[in-house]
């Protein structure tokens, strides 16, 4: 079948897009993940199955696309069960010079995150100071809540490879234009 996705034509066909993951894993399953097609038991995202067949990066079509498309090849598009409950952190912020100095004291290191949404729908974290530390969430506490996680981690890593841990030096201001 011929299909445009965003303006280019592919032809794809059922036996194309099983050829296209034959001998490939399934991308690791997480919260961005809310459909699958089952191929030999294993339990591929609907995006990785449709970016292999055309040879492009699954940022490059919405989930919509890849669902539609599946379905007009016959496949069975199924969704994931509801997620496991995940611990909530809420990112704190001093408010005053004294809770700065007691955090410094109690060894407490704070950084800077960015949020901002992708055309999916999720929120996508970052952490500047920590080059390639990035999350994303369904929700605005998910995604805040897992670069939490995931500058931990970053830390973590450092701290066992004996690296010196960055100084987390931050401000925010206002720009008016």
């Amino acid at each position: 079948m011929r299909f445009t996705i965003f303006g280019e034509d592919h032809d794809i066909t059922k036996e194309k897009v099983i050829k296209a993951v034959e001998g490939k894993a399934p991308e690791l399953i997480d919260r961005r993940h809310k459909f699958f097609v089952s191929l030999e038991g294993r339990r591929y995202p609907i995006k990785q199955l449709l970016a292999r067949a055309i040879d492009r990066s699954n940022s490059e079509f919405t989930a919509q696309y890849a669902q539609r498309i599946l379905r007009k090849l016959g496949f069975s598009v199924e969704e994931f069960g509801p997620p496991p409950p995940r611990r909530h952190v809420r990112p704190s912020f001093p408010s005053s010079p004294a809770a700065v100095n007691q955090q410094e004291s109690m060894n407490v290191k704070q950084f800077a995150v960015t949020l901002d949404s992708d055309e999916d729908g999720f929120y996508v974290s970052s952490c500047p100071a920590l080059p390639g530390c990035h999350s994303q969430g369904r929700t605005r506490d998910e995604a805040l809540n897992n670069i939490a996680q995931a500058i931990r981690g970053y830390l973590a890593s450092m701290r066992k490879h004996g690296e010196t841990l960055p100084e987390a030096h931050w401000e925010v201001v206002e720009v008016v234009l």
